[in-house]
Parts: structure tokens; C-alpha cells; sequence
């Protein structure tokens, strides 16, 4: 390459680009970001930029930049597609005597590590997790570097792992260079060299600041601790200035939730609905009555970590059923929480630098908004939200953390101050003296500039001449072109326009002088009281997240409630001590009842250890099989988040893992076929599912031959039945499975009931116990309307297989 190209500041940024080889380095250009050589091309892709160069041919430096002004929605763009960013910022001063600027990386922002408040969506968490391993299993660490949220866990397994993982869809891993783990494409994976155990250990308890990390629970995570501080120490890496919101380390133990894998919760339709343009359509959306951020995010993970503990999951009902006979109190506890911002990410912002004035006030508002909180919950006698009830009187003291912030932002911060604290007018008249000095020194010079313009039209006669300010020029007399000549000779031209001439006076600038040395000092002194204002916010981190906490809790408990009330669902109760149990009573599928008006079928689904354990669904396609089985999946989850459920009664006993397999696709990237898909997901259920699960299956081993599907799916069947033992719905059109009945009793057959009439089909959509005499399909190609030839042939050749099975066709064909 040419070295005559090789410029100064082309030698910065190569020298810092180095140190950040796997990040796309923003280069700080006065008001503008620029990229150069590899980087360049990659965001001219990423971003539709034009690509501009230096120099010619060979020698030509690719380049492209964007407005400062408007970098976040770019550098969102970069991370949401997986990249890197890192943020190079001047960290000097620019003058003539020092020549080249001083520049460094001020923030790297990474899928894993975004803070701003359009980075990540606002019910949605954003985790940055560590996996190590361990000599048995893995250990678990995830960070949530927007609320704060720091947990270690354990995993006994691969398997396990992988749920765990699916759970949490994490946005970055970290991982042990030394390790030879591997992910799903789609997840950007760190390699790092872990630290030992009790390395790791000494390092978090010096951030924590606590004697031993047993203070902080995690005493039976030892060897976990290597993965959180793989994932502290990159967030610390990526922030620059440190992570101070990042206050404590929490244990975490995923054998208290129910474990869904990915496939589970899509087929389910649980946060995401299979149509991705879709906005409803999940149980999400179905309960989704939040009022704030904070418990829109509980809500997601209450849906998708039900819970397998029973005191818990009692207290949560017992929550929710206060709330749906106390409607008025419910009511007013939505009112208030509707005035609460997102104190989790706020505080997030205040606390890490990441912030602006507005930020501080919106925090002050959402505070005040919540001191009634105490005297709507005080008649509530469920023994949760009475634990709420205590804690938001004791909000209420004026000794408390919460009261001496929103007295200080009271103080200090004017109601509506502007998006940035260098500007000045964010501090409130009478917070300090030394600033209402510093104001009432030039406040004679404002009065006088503010009423120039009228004593310059007076003396001058021109009653459209004009005093105005801009950035660029300061001060000026701005006259219009058809009055200029009356222009006192005094006046000194500043400036030409089109249709006007600017004027200054040796006295206006010399007050323009005292303006702008007083305004710099007002805007550094008020930017310097506001830095204290958030150095007193982040001393109270612990008590606003322990807030944010209650809040998002009583939140999703009152979204419950509401949903409960508003679709008429009931109290599901659980049994202990009497084995396997699952009873539904006029069950309803929450989300298509929804679409039906009141048409749906109920139905009653019965399942002990002894009886109906495993449940031989067969019948036509359209028949509602695919329904019935979901409804029962969804009824159990909604059962074990703590919320009613739509049935005249539910009764169960705790599962602990949930399972799906229903349809599949090819995996084309990974070289999968769709039934490769099929027995992946199976070998997957075998593999995991316990005495104490559910599972799920509509059909198994169609990808195949008939032979060798019905095969597959009658080992598949003994040994769910006989070896794991779990609750089983299995859905098939394979009917020669039905005599399977006879010989396992917890193995029962049932069907959807349809009926004919004249020829054709009337799907009840009732689950009856029984068999299907046929599957229908040639009924169901009419409704669709195969044209009649087709079906006609379709139904001699049928005709003549039930006559003589394989060998019509081949008299047929001969």
C-alpha cells in the first residue's frame, strides 16, 4: 500500500483498531463516525452506506461514515445482526498546539451488553451467560446487563444445558477457550480462558465487596464461579467505566421450574408465535395485562419457567385469587403502576453513565407515583402481596433510600430538562448558591441583550430589524435587504444572506463575550451538581432494584388476576402423595376460544398412574386431536405460572418437564431431513423426560415407510409406557396401534368423535374413549377440494386395498 496514504490519523486508527480486532472500531471525526478499510466494507453492506476511498487502485482506502447525532440507530443495526461495535470517542481537548487528538475506545456494545433504551426491546431481557464445565455437568451463569439481574447456576448435563440455554435465549456466550463446547449457529460465542475456582471467587468477592462469596448464597456454586466472572469481567470490559449497578451475585436453581426445551415452547406458541408478523396468538398475549416493562419481562419468564414447587406456586394463586375477588383494589393498583417507567433499566442507565437528565426525572416520577402502593394493599390478606403491602409502607418513610431520592431529584433537577446535562437548565433556581451567584452575575447582561432589539428599532426606525443567536456567529442585528441602508454607521457587517444583512456592535460583543464565558461555567458548574445527583442515585442502587423487583412481581400477578377474571377461568388445585394425576373438567383451548365466540368444545380429559396414563389418540385430520392435546399442554402451564386456568375444574399433580413433538421441518442447513428432525426431537424426549413429565406427541415415524414408522412408533410407545412412565398424549393415524391396549393397562385408546350424515363429515370435536374405524382422508381431500376424478379414483383404489391389501396395486399395475 501506498505510505504516502498513510496519514497521521490513518496511523491512530490502525493503532487503535489493533487492540479491537473483532469489533467494528466508530472513529471519531468532529461530528461524524468513520469507518476505514475491512470495516468500512462491512458497514456499507450492513448499513446501505456509500463506500467512499482514499487514494486509487490498489492503494485505495475504503471508507464510509454516519452523523454522530445519529450513530444509535446504526449501531443497533450492527448488534442486531451479531456484531461488534466499539466506540472511539476524542478524550482531549482539540487545539492547533497539541496537533493530533488524542482518541480511545470509550464502550464497546455488544448483542450481549446493550444498555441504551432502543437497544433491546422493553419486555424482553437481553442476557450475556458463561459456560463452564464441569467434572459433573456445567456450570450456569447469566447477566442482564440492562436491569442487572447477575445469577449463577448448575446443570447436571448436555441435555439439561441445552434447555436451560433455550430458556434464557441468550444474546452472547462466554465459553472456555480450553473447553471444546459447541452452540446453535445464531449465538455470538467469546472464548476466554477461565479462571480457577478460587481465582474467580477472590475476584468477585473484591467487586462485591463481601468477606466470601458464601455471604452471597452461592456457597454450593464453587465451581460455577470461573463462568461469572468470565461474564463480569467482559461486561466490565465492554462498559469502560465500570458496571457499579451490577451489585450482587444471585444463586439460581432451574430444578424449582418446570423445563420446557425451544421446540416445546415454539410448538406451544408460548412468547412467539409461529406466524413471526403475528402480534397475538400466544398465551402471552393472552395474558398479557402489564402495566409496566418491568412486568411485562416477569411475566415472559413466569411463562416460560412455571414452577415445579408447590409453597411457591401456592402463594402466587393464593396472590392471584385476592386480586380477582378484590377487583376495585386491582384496579387502582393498574392505575398506579400505568405512571411507572422501567425503574429496572433506568436505574441501569443513571447508575452506569448511560444516561440523560430526563432519565433522573422519569426515576423521581415513578417513585412518587408508587407511595399510595402501601394504602391499596393494606386490606389484600394473601401472605405475598401482604409482603408487598410491608414493603411499600416502609417505602413511605422518609429514612428510606426511595424517600431521599426522590427528595434529592426534587431538590435539584428542574421538571423538564433536556436530553443533555452539558447543555445547562437542568439544575432547579435555589438548589445551590454558588450557581444562583454565577446566574445573578451576567443576569444584567441577559436583561440588556433581551432588550436590545426594541432600543435598535427605536433608535433606527426599522421595525423589522431583529436580535438574534446562533451557535456559529453569537450575537448579530439582522436588518432586511430593503432596509439596510438605513443601517447606523456604527453597525458592523457580520454577515450576508440572502435577504438580509447581520450587524454586531463593539458593545454587544462585548456583552456576547460575558454571556458565553458565563454560560460556560453555569453549564460545567450545573454538570457537575447533576454527577452529583447520580452519584447519591447509584449509592441507592440496591433499594431501587429491590423495588423494581416488587414491582414487576405485582405486576404479573395483577396481569394474572386480571386475565383470570376477564375469561373465566378457575383455580387449579394439586394433589400430593397419591402418584401421577391430571383431571380437566369441561377444558377449553385459551387462545382459540378466544377467535370462537363461544363455540368451543369443552372437553374432560382424565389421567392417573393407573388409568389413561398414556392416552392412543386417533381420528381424521381436522378432527381437533392437535387442539386437545395443546389445550391439555397450555392448561398445565397456565396451572404451574400460578394463574386460572379455562376448565370447570382442574386438579393435577406437579410436572416437572414438559415435551412436544408436533409436525417438523427440514433442517436443510444443518443437512437434517424432516424426519432426522422428527427422531432428533423423539431421542430428545427419551433422553430427558421423566415419571413426573408430560409429553406431547402428534405423530410419530411418517417421515418413513409404513412399516417402519408404525414400528418406531410402537417401540416408542412401550417404552414411554413401561420404562419412563410419564403422562402421554400420543396422537397417530397409525390405527393398528390401538390393540396396544390390551396388553399395557395405563395404555388407553381414545378418539375425537365425528359423525357422518349423507356422505359427509361433521367433526364434533369431542375426545371420546375408543377408536377411529378409519382415518378419513379421503373425506378430508374432498373438503378441500381435490377435484372430483381424483377423489373418486382415490376412493375405488382405497376400496380395493381394504378388499385385498398390497396385492390389488400390484394386480393393478400388471
Amino acid at each position: 500500500m501506498d505510505t504516502s496514504l498513510d496519514t497521521p490519523m490513518l496511523r491512530q486508527y490502525r493503532e487503535i483498531k489493533a487492540g479491537y480486532t473483532d469489533a467494528i472500531l466508530f472513529f471519531r471525526l468532529g461530528d461524524f463516525y468513520e469507518m476505514f478499510l475491512d470495516d468500512a466494507k462491512v458497514a456499507a453492506r450492513e448499513l446501505e452506506l456509500t463506500l467512499t476511498g482514499r487514494g486509487k487502485d490498489e492503494n485505495r482506502i475504503p471508507m464510509c461514515g454516519i452523523p454522530h447525532h445519529a450513530s444509535e440507530s446504526y449501531i443497533q443495526k450492527l448488534v442486531s445482526r451479531g456484531y461488534k461495535v466499539a466506540i472511539c470517542e476524542q478524550v482531549e481537548e482539540a487545539t492547533p498546539a497539541k496537533g493530533l487528538t488524542r482518541r480511545d475506545v470509550v464502550k464497546i456494545v455488544t448483542p450481549g451488553t446493550v444498555l441504551s433504551a432502543s437497544g433491546v426491546a422493553e419486555q424482553d431481557n437481553n442476557y450475556l451467560v458463561g459456560v463452564a464445565v464441569l467434572k459433573n455437568g456445567f456450570g450456569l451463569s447469566f447477566l442482564d446487563l440492562s436491569t442487572g439481574e447477575f445469577k449463577v447456576a448448575q446443570s447436571p448435563d448436555r441435555s439439561q444445558l441445552d434447555i436451560q440455554l433455550e430458556q434464557l435465549a441468550p444474546a452472547e456466550v462466554m465459553v472456555d477457550s480450553r473447553s471444546e463446547l459447541r452452540f446453535k449457529e445464531g449465538i455470538l460465542i467469546n472464548q476466554v480462558e477461565f479462571l480457577s475456582p478460587e481465582r474467580a471467587s477472590d475476584l468477585l468477592r473484591t467487586h462485591f465487596e463481601v468477606a466470601s462469596t458464601a455471604a452471597m448464597g452461592v456457597a454450593d456454586f464453587q465451581e460455577c464461579l470461573p463462568a461469572a466472572w468470565a461474564v463480569l469481567d467482559y461486561a466490565n470490559y465492554t462498559q469502560k467505566n465500570g458496571v457499579p449497578h451490577i451489585i450482587r451475585l444471585a444463586p439460581h436453581r432451574f430444578d424449582d421450574a418446570m423445563l420446557m426445551d425451544r421446540t416445546t415452547m415454539q410448538n406451544l406458541e408460548l412468547v412467539h408465535s409461529r406466524d413471526s408478523t403475528a402480534k397475538h396468538g400466544t398465551l402471552f398475549s393472552l395474558l398479557n395485562y402489564t402495566k409496566t416493562a418491568m412486568g411485562g419481562r416477569k411475566l415472559k419468564t413466569v411463562i416460560q419457567t412455571p414452577i415445579f414447587n408447590q409453597r411457591r406456586l401456592d402463594a402466587r394463586l393464593d396472590g392471584v385469587e385476592n386480586l380477582i375477588k378484590d377487583s376495585l383494589t386491582r384496579e387502582e393498583i393498574r392505575v398506579i403502576l400505568n405512571d411507572v417507567y422501567d425503574i429496572e433499566r433506568l436505574t441501569a442507565r443513571i447508575v452506569s453513565g448511560t444516561h440523560n437528565p430526563r432519565d433522573c426525572v422519569a426515576l423521581r416520577d415513578s417513585l412518587m407515583a408508587l407511595r399510595p402502593m402501601a394504602m391499596i394493599l393494606e386490606p389484600l390478606d394473601s401472605r405475598l402481596l401482604q409482603r408487598h403491602y410491608r414493603y411499600f409502607l416502609a417505602l413511605n418513610d422518609p429514612g428510606s433510600g426511595i424517600s431521599k431520592i426522590i427528595s434529592l431529584i426534587d431538590l435539584a433537577l428542574v421538571d423538564s430538562p433536556p436530553l443533555s446535562a452539558r447543555e445547562g437548565a437542568i439544575i432547579r433556581d435555589g438548589y445551590n448558591g454558588m450557581l444562583t451567584q454565577l446566574k445573578a452575575s451576567f443576569s444584567e447582561v441577559r436583561e440588556w441583550v433581551a432588550g436590545l432589539e426594541d432600543v435598535e428599532r427605536n433608535a433606527t426606525g426599522i421595525r423589522s430589524l431583529k436580535v438574534g443567536f446562533n451557535k456559529v456567529f453569537g450575537y448579530y442585528i439582522e436588518i432586511p435587504n430593503s432596509n439596510r441602508d438605513k443601517a447606523p454607521e456604527h453597525y458592523i457587517r457580520k454577515q450576508t444572506l440572502a435577504n438580509a444583512e447581520r450587524f454586531i456592535t463593539p458593545e454587544l460583543k462585548e456583552k456576547e463575550a460575558v454571556l458565553l464565558n458565563g454560560s460556560e461555567r453555569q453549564n460545567a458548574l450545573e454538570f457537575e451538581l447533576f454527577q452529583q445527583v447520580v452519584r447519591t442515585i447509584a449509592g441507592f442502587t440496591s433499594d431501587l432494584q429491590e423495588l423494581a423487583s416488587m414491582c414487576a412481581e405485582l405486576d404479573c400477578i395483577q396481569s394474572l388476576s386480571t386475565a383470570s377474571q376477564k375469561n373465566g377461568y378457575t383455580r387449579p388445585q394439586f394433589v400430593e402423595g397419591h402418584g401421577l394425576h391430571l383431571s380437566i373438567r369441561k377444558g377449553r383451548h385459551p387462545i382459540i376460544e378466544q377467535t370462537l365466540n363461544g363455540g368451543f368444545v369443552s372437553n374432560d380429559v382424565d389421567m392417573s398412574q393407573d388409568k389413561n396414563r398414556f392416552v392412543l389418540l386417533t381420528g381424521p385430520n381436522m378432527a381437533g386431536k392437535s387442539t386437545l392435546m395443546r389445550q391439555v399442554a397450555l392448561i398445565v402451564v397456565m396451572a404451574q405460572i400460578g394463574c386460572f386456568v379455562p376448565a370447570e375444574s382442574v386438579s393435577l399433580s406437579l410436572v416437572d418437564r414438559l415435551f412436544t413433538r408436533i409436525g417438523a421441518m427440514d433442517n436443510l442447513y444443518l443437512g437434517q431431513s424432516t424426519f432426522m428432525v422428527e427422531m432428533l426431537e423423539t431421542a430428545s424426549i427419551l433422553g430427558n423426560a421423566t415419571a413426573n413429565s408430560l409429553i406431547i406427541l402428534d405423530e410419530i415415524g411418517r417421515g418413513t415407510s409404513t412399516f417402519d414408522g408404525m414400528s418406531l412408533a410402537c417401540a416408542i410407545s412401550e417404552y414411554i409406557h413401561t420404562e419412563i412412565g410419564a403422562r402421554t398424549l400420543f396422537a397417530t393415524h397409525y390405527h393398528e396401534l390401538t390393540v396396544l391396549e390390551q396388553a399395557y393397562s395405563a395404555l388407553s385408546n381414545f378418539t375425537m368423535e365425528i359423525t357422518e350424515v349423507d356422505g359427509k363429515l361433521v367433526f364434533t370435536h369431542r375426545y371420546i374413549q375408543g377408536t377411529a374405524d378409519k382415518s378419513y382422508g379421503i373425506h378430508v381431500a374432498q373438503m378441500a377440494g381435490l377435484p372430483q376424478p381424483v377423489i373418486a379414483q382415490a376412493q375405488a383404489l382405497l376400496d380395493g386395498f381394504e378388499r385385498e391389501g398390497v396385492e390389488f396395486l400390484k394386480k393393478k399395475v400388471i
